[in-house]
């Protein structure tokens, strides 16, 4: 069953509702034009939202599946009968996997998704499909917010907007295409690393964490003080560093409660750490110097599908790293708090950029993308998307 792309939650087969858009364009006649507060969907965007009525009705008894009150495109856009946000045309037809990003601040999850969905571009491309945004939304925050800082003004994008300023970022919605027989969407909820550090984070505009095929949360390395103190004279100093990580990590869980997506730990800016390769009688350099480490290599936009046997070398080199991050109570936190069973998981490294910036400025050396399709090609697989 197609779900919400906003509060995840599964589209009733028999319930459908929408606003207008103005007056039909084939009668003429009128339509209720008033914009107001809408309570329902202010409490799952978790911030006030405007809009025209909401237009709600229950398919008939008897009904075949083909029966639809919806309006013509010409004067009615379909919304969630639970959260009212706006659904993409045909959207009940195809099949979507609903990912939200976390991290605390600073964390590179915004430059890190600026990056993804050129790398998904070139991935696909290989099979004669293309990754495009499937709203109108999508294509102006994804052009605002990612694209045109990091791609055009050679920047680093900006954080995601926190909920306690404005209501949640709206999703990041993109079609793939057809794989099989249905349009396949990728979603994306980029949250906020103050939301998660500071704000409520109680009440319905939260629950898509439960409700998610997956969670990536990325892991900054320049957070541990071992690894900054080495990287002094190797690495730009920066002050956009993120919060405590753990702290973070263990809402998120909190967050998900009772429900069961896979967890993908990324560990981030992974640059850095390869930096520290150059660390003479280091024992950080002997470590990262290995050429035969898995996360000395990137395979990314070679095969046509999510290695599972690299995935698992390079998950095991994470963890490993990340205990000697001192990140070892971080790894116990990934159990959900119901059930006391491990969250199915996988580790990662990435790096978004290939060498760190310089302030809030790019590297003159430009982007060079490092193992970033790998969370994504983990997630994807389960539903048979690589470029076979």
């Amino acid at each position: 069953m197609i779900k919400c792309p906003r509060c995840f939650h599964d589209l009733p087969e028999d319930d459908f509702a929408w606003t207008d858009t103005g007056a039909s364009e084939a009668t003429g006649d009128s339509t209720d034009n008033r914009i107001e507060l809408d309570p329902v969907a202010s409490r799952y965007a978790g911030g006030d939202v405007h809009g025209r009525p909401v237009r709600s009705v229950r398919r008939p008894a008897g009904a075949d599946h083909t029966w639809t009150p919806i309006p013509s495109e010409a004067n009615g856009i379909e919304v969630c009968p639970i959260c009212h946000y706006e659904l993409p045309p045909h959207w009940r037809s195809g099949e979507a996997t609903r990912l939200p990003m976390a991290g605390a601040p600073h964390t590179g999850k915004t430059v890190y998704i600026a990056v993804l969905i050129k790398q998904l571009k070139k991935f696909l491309a290989h099979s004669e499909a293309e990754i495009t945004a499937a709203d109108a939304v999508t294509e102006r925050t994804y052009a605002a917010t990612y694209e045109r800082p990091l791609f055009e003004q050679r920047g680093i994008a900006a954080a995601t907007p926190a909920a306690a300023v404005a209501a949640h970022q709206p999703p990041l919605i993109f079609a793939m295409g057809f794989w099989g027989d249905r349009q396949r969407y990728l979603v994306i909820r980029d949250v906020a690393g103050e939301d998660l550090e500071n704000a409520d984070t109680g009440g319905p505009s939260w629950e898509f964490f439960g409700l998610a095929h997956a969670v990536l949360f990325l892991f900054d390395p320049l957070r541990v003080r071992d690894v900054s103190d080495q990287l002094l004279d190797l690495v730009p100093p920066t002050t956009l560093i993120g919060g405590d990580p753990g702290d973070v990590l263990r809402k998120v869980m909190a967050l998900i409660g009772a429900g069961n997506p896979k967890i993908g730990l990324v560990l981030s800016k992974f640059d850095a750490l390869q930096a520290l390769s150059r660390v003479e009688q280091s024992s950080w350099g002997r470590v990262m110097a290995n050429p035969g480490a898995a996360f000395n290599r990137d395979p990314g936009l070679i095969g046509t599908e999510y290695d599972e046997d690299d995935g698992i070398l390079l998950h095991a080199e994470v963890v490993s790293l990340l205990q000697r991050l001192h990140a070892g109570p971080m790894l116990r936190t990934l159990r959900n708090p119901v059930t006391g069973q491990y969250y199915e998981n996988r580790f990662f490294a990435v790096s978004a950029l290939g060498m760190p910036p310089v302030g809030e400025k790019l590297h003159r050396s430009g982007i060079s993308p490092f193992r970033c399709l790998d969370p994504i090609g983990w997630v994807l697989a389960d539903g048979g998307v690589s470029r076979s």
